[in-house]
C-alpha cells in the first residue's frame, strides 16, 4: 500500500490522465465508478470482477440493496486510454466527484481513487486523531 498522490487538472475536453505507475499496476482494463467520501473508485478488472460477484449476492426484494448495486452498475466506467495516456470522465461521474478542475489521484487503501482536490480537503478538514486511533485499534483488533 502506497499512499502517493498525484495532483492533476482536467483539461477542456474533461480528460486527464493516470499516473503511469498507478497505470503499470492497473493494467490494461480498467473500470472507475462511484467510491465512498465522494470520490471515484478505479478497479482493476480483477476487483471489478469481484465487486459484480458481490453485487450478484443481493436480494433483489431488498430495496436498499437493489439500490446500492444499481447505482454502483449504473455509474461504473471502463476507462479508455487515448495515444497520450488520457482518460475522459464522464460527467455522471465528474458530477458524482465534484471535479471540475484540479484532480488528486491516489493511491488508496484498496484501490486508486480520483478525488476533486476540494472535496479531499474538505473531506480532511476536521480530522480528530482520537477518532483516527480509536479506527485504527478497531482494525488491529478486527485482524
Amino acid at each position: 500500500m502506497s499512499g502517493k498522490n498525484y495532483l492533476h487538472q482536467l483539461d477542456a475536453k474533461n480528460r486527464m490522465r493516470i499516473p503511469a505507475k498507478l497505470r503499470e499496476e492497473l493494467g490494461a482494463d480498467y473500470a472507475i465508478t462511484v467510491g465512498s467520501g465522494g470520490c471515484l473508485y478505479v478497479y482493476t478488472k480483477e476487483q471489478m470482477k469481484e465487486v459484480k460477484a458481490t453485487l450478484n449476492n443481493l436480494n433483489t426484494y431488498r430495496e436498499k440493496q437493489l439500490k446500492a448495486a444499481r447505482f454502483i452498475l449504473y455509474n461504473t466506467w471502463e476507462a479508455e486510454e487515448d495515444k497520450q495516456g488520457r482518460i475522459l470522465l464522464p460527467d455522471n461521474l465528474r458530477k458524482y466527484a465534484k471535479i471540475e478542475k484540479n484532480v488528486l489521484v491516489f493511491k488508496g487503501p484498496t484501490c486508486v481513487e480520483i478525488w476533486s482536490e476540494e472535496v479531499w480537503n474538505d473531506y480532511f478538514s476536521d480530522v480528530n486523531f482520537e477518532d483516527l486511533a480509536d479506527a485504527l485499534d478497531e482494525l488491529k483488533n478486527d485482524g
